[in-house]
């Protein structure tokens, strides 16, 4: 879930201006040491929490861009927040007047700290605002639980301080099963006192200011829970979670975050969203666990359900991979830059290039996870929102030519060319994370061609739309996935403007120039905006066919 969209920062740190645009669900921000990747969390984090680290609040004179400490200017450091509220954020009763002065779902909020001022000041959209409105603005931010976990945490210790709220989630799950059993605390109790009887009296004798002596059992279940803790079980011993490795250890302090925030937002109301900052995820994890604790960010933050959005550094390549925007940080002159490159490959050569991160062939990515390969963007488009809709079991990428090689323009031909060049790549895949092909409908007659370089074992499947899957209203002109969409698709697409003909019997047509240039753009765009059940009517078959191949193993 994406709910901050852009952060602005001047004067903080190694920061003389750094605006990070286009933020996504998860967004990873890599580059080399030293490049001022932690001083943007540490800003976000002075932002929700008025502390740069864990109880160390930001300090203008510790704090302020060191480069522009002798100019004879006031010294100020200034964080700027957009927010967009998706749908699903929602304001509690008796936070009207929040909403109100909010003026939206869309709005900026800065803070601004002075030497001379103990507090920040506050503006909403370039207005300063009054110390009343200013505590509208904390009523707001507090409906955002912000997490910031810096590398050098250990993950151990992040897991002790979140047993209260672990054990809090679990009292609240036993709910009214719990009341079945509260009986058992009174036998507890009764046998305890029992069990220490003559202790008590001979304690009680020796010295007479005592009155008497008791075992602390439990007297409810939120007393059971208090010692909870991780055991993890290796044969037939049981381990405690700090004696597992430090990787091990990660996944379990995000798993048992993610849980505790999304049970806040099920239990309660007033907590809206998550935000966590996060400094390299990856650290200390080898290949397959950092693969899949990255897998893991991207899944917890994008699904439907979501009401989470992570910003983390990294110099991992899987990472990036995952995230759904990239943002590049480097040193220019002494002052931290960031970037934002027009695609997630063009981000990773760059990371490649600059030494932060190693090079990867564009079909080794996700490397736990299937591959489908489309002919070009408007089928990705198409099979991306109908792996949204359908909720494989496991997460599975969709990719097209031009993604993988900015040289290629996409279409058939290519698309078989490129396979065929780079078979080597596609071999080297784990089989459980196969490259799904799958080829336009006109291109059936070249599958079994294209197989011929790859062994019956290799991780590859080749796949094209069936006559099946066509909707019996549209003819051979809709030359590609699109002879597959419903007729709601079709009828929108005509209504913003495509040319369609239509015949007598209601069989349509479009002529081969007006469709590229304008039906076909603005079919993706309806598709983009959101599927109904019913699109899937004539595809559905083929495209659960493709997700079961992608997941066979």
């Amino acid at each position: 879930m994406r709910l901050i969209s852009r952060i602005e920062i001047r004067g903080f740190r190694s920061i003389r201006h750094c605006a990070v645009d286009g933020l996504d669900d998860f967004t990873a921000l890599a580059g080399l040491n030293n490049s001022g990747k932690s001083n943007v969390l540490r800003a976000l984090n002075a932002f929700f929490t008025g502390e740069t680290d864990e109880r160390t609040p930001l300090d203008v004179a510790a704090d302020y861009h060191r480069p522009d400490l002798r100019l004879k200017k006031a010294k100020e450091i200034t964080v700027s927040v957009s927010f967009v509220l998706p749908d699903k954020f929602r304001f509690r009763k008796r936070l009207e007047n929040v909403e109100s002065l909010l003026g939206g779902r869309e709005f900026e909020i800065t803070k601004k700290w002075r030497v001379a001022l103990p507090i920040a000041a506050y503006s909403l959209n370039g207005r300063d605002l009054t110390p009343e409105e200013t505590l509208r603005i904390d009523q707001f931010l507090q409906l955002v639980s912000f997490r910031y976990i810096p590398n050098r945490v250990m993950p151990v210790d992040v897991l002790r301080s979140q047993r209260e709220a672990l054990r809090d989630v679990l009292v609240r799950r036993l709910g009214p099963k719990a009341k079945q059993h509260e009986a058992a605390f009174d036998i507890i109790r009764d046998t305890s006192e029992s069990l220490i009887q003559g202790l008590s009296d001979d304690l009680s004798t020796a010295s007479p200011d005592i009155g008497s002596v008791h075992l602390a059992t439990p007297s409810s279940w939120t007393d059971v829970a208090f010692a909870l803790g991780y055991r993890v079980v290796e044969g037939d011993v049981e381990l405690e979670d700090a004696l597992q490795g430090s990787g091990v250890q990660s996944l379990l302090m995000l798993e048992t975050l993610h849980l505790i925030d999304r049970d806040y937002f099920q239990q309660f109301g007033w907590r809206q969203a998550a935000i966590w900052a996060l400094e390299e995820p990856e650290s200390s994890l080898h290949a397959s666990l950092e693969a899949r604790v990255a897998s893991y960010l991207a899944t917890i933050s994008t699904e439907p359900s979501s009401r989470l959005q992570v910003v983390c550094t990294s110099h991992s390549d899987l990472v990036v991979q995952h995230a759904g925007q990239a943002v590049l940080v480097h040193r220019e002159d002494g002052h931290t830059e960031c970037e934002s490159p027009s695609s997630p490959r063009d981000a990773l050569e760059q990371l490649a290039r600059a030494g932060v991160s190693r090079w990867s062939h564009p079909l080794l990515y996700y490397p736990l996870d299937p591959i489908v390969l489309v002919e070009g963007k408007y089928d990705a488009a198409f099979l991306e929102e109908a792996f949204r809709y359908y909720r494989p079991r496991r997460p599975v990428h969709v990719t097209y030519l031009e993604m993988l090689d900015d040289d290629k323009s996409g279409g058939k031909d290519d698309t078989i060319r490129y396979l065929k060049a780079h078979a080597k790549a596609i071999k080297t895949r784990r089989p459980d994370a196969p490259v799904i092909v799958v080829l336009d409908w006109d291109a059936a007659g070249q599958v079994a061609g294209l197989l011929k370089r790859f062994d019956p074992n290799d991780p590859i499947r080749v796949l094209a739309w069936p006559d099946s899957s066509f909707n019996p209203l549209l003819n051979d002109t809709f030359r590609g996935i699109e002879r597959s969409f419903s007729n709601r698709v079709v009828k929108e697409a005509e209504a913003r403007g495509a040319v369609i003909y239509r015949s007598p019997s209601g069989e349509c047509s479009v002529e081969r120039s007006s469709y590229e240039k304008k039906a076909k753009p603005l079919l993706a765009q309806i598709v983009k905006e959101g599927l109904l059940k019913a699109d899937f009517r004539h595809s559905s078959a083929f495209v659960k066919k493709i997700l079961t191949e992608a997941q066979a193993n």
